[in-house]
């Protein structure tokens, strides 16, 4: 059994499963659980699944709940991360959801840190992978809907809301603002929402796609696995569908580099880890097709290092040192 003071449990949550592990004061995991997110499950859902993921962590490490010094948990959407409190996630159905409330009667007494997933994914990168040592980094997370984080000089940079880095929700298509929907924006071209979404108008025109089941029924959910086989078996839909995607965020990148022209562009989440280097030079392409100035610099596009661990990973750092970043 390891030292118990020297361990804490970082929870990652995204729109498709919740991952929890026992990370050691070298940053090493010694356990992992994993289960499904309760994407149209209540706060009662929300708080079995983390529970049910540490556990299951804990389990494998070795270990049980007093083990744990601190805990550190990463949500999609916005949050007050001062009062604890998510206020609500666009993939998940709770809302201004008290998580400290939550996890009290199963970890009392001791520290439990929040912050955005992919907030805290990019704390992750920034301290232990792809972005280390880089000054100004903007990240942006493909999975079931997209996030993104600013971190400059190795911390969050949260801004005057406190939650800087929302570029999933920037629009693309001017022509779709403001019908209450995510239509129009990166996320509702370039998220796995947004694809299913992308698939299910051409598959009601004829077109036909090895995945129409997990985009067509109604609680199916489209994996990163999926669009990885079904291109790998040529499946012209989810090509176009992926291109698209990818082409959607290398515009946002290039946007993004017009204006900060960061050191370093961060690429994660399900789909890029899923379909991989293909998607990645696909964004490149795009990013630098859009960029308006590279004479002096080229734009500069890395995977994450730490692939589905860096939430996890990045909500142990929080929560093993406490929020950072600034206004």
């Amino acid at each position: 059994m390891a030292d118990a003071k020297s361990l804490v449990l970082g929870i990652d949550v995204g729109g498709t499963k919740v991952l929890a592990g026992v990370v050691d004061e070298k940053w090493r995991v010694l356990g992992r659980g994993k289960v499904k997110s309760p994407f149209r499950g209540g706060p009662a859902e929300m708080t079995e699944s983390l529970l049910s993921a540490s556990d299951a962590a804990l389990a494998e490490a070795g270990v049980d709940r007093r083990a744990v010094a601190a805990v550190g948990l990463g949500l999609p959407g916005p949050l007050d991360a001062e009062r604890r409190t998510l206020l609500r996630a666009m993939n998940l159905g709770v809302e201004k959801w008290d998580f400290v409330a939550a996890l009290e009667p199963a970890f009392p007494g001791i520290p439990k840190r929040l912050e955005n997933d992919v907030r805290a994914a990019a704390l992750g990168e920034a301290r232990l992978g792809a972005a280390k040592g880089e000054r100004l980094v903007v990240a942006l997370w493909v999975g079931t809907g997209i996030g993104g984080a600013v971190v400059l000089d190795g911390e969050l940079w949260l801004g005057r809301n406190r939650n800087a880095g929302e570029v999933g929700q920037s629009f693309l298509d001017l022509r779709k603002a403001g019908n209450g929907t995510i239509d129009g924006t990166l996320e509702g071209i370039g998220a796995k929402v947004g694809m299913a979404s992308f698939m299910r108008r051409r598959i009601e025109k004829g077109e036909r796609t090895s995945v129409a089941r997990s985009v067509l029924e109604k609680d199916g959910r489209l994996k990163g696995s999926d669009l990885r086989k079904a291109m790998a078996a040529g499946d012209a839909l989810v090509e176009r569908a992926v291109a698209r995607s990818a082409r959607a965020v290398g515009v946002m990148i290039a946007t993004l580099w017009n204006v900060f022209s960061p050191d370093l562009f961060l690429l994660g989440g399900g789909v890029c880890e899923d379909v991989g280097e293909p998607y990645v030079e696909k964004v490149r392409e795009s990013a630098s097709r859009h960029a308006f100035f590279t004479d002096l610099a080229q734009v500069r596009i890395a995977r994450s290092a730490l692939g589905d661990d860096a939430g996890l990973l990045g909500a142990a750092v929080l929560a093993r040192e406490g929020p950072g970043g600034g206004v």
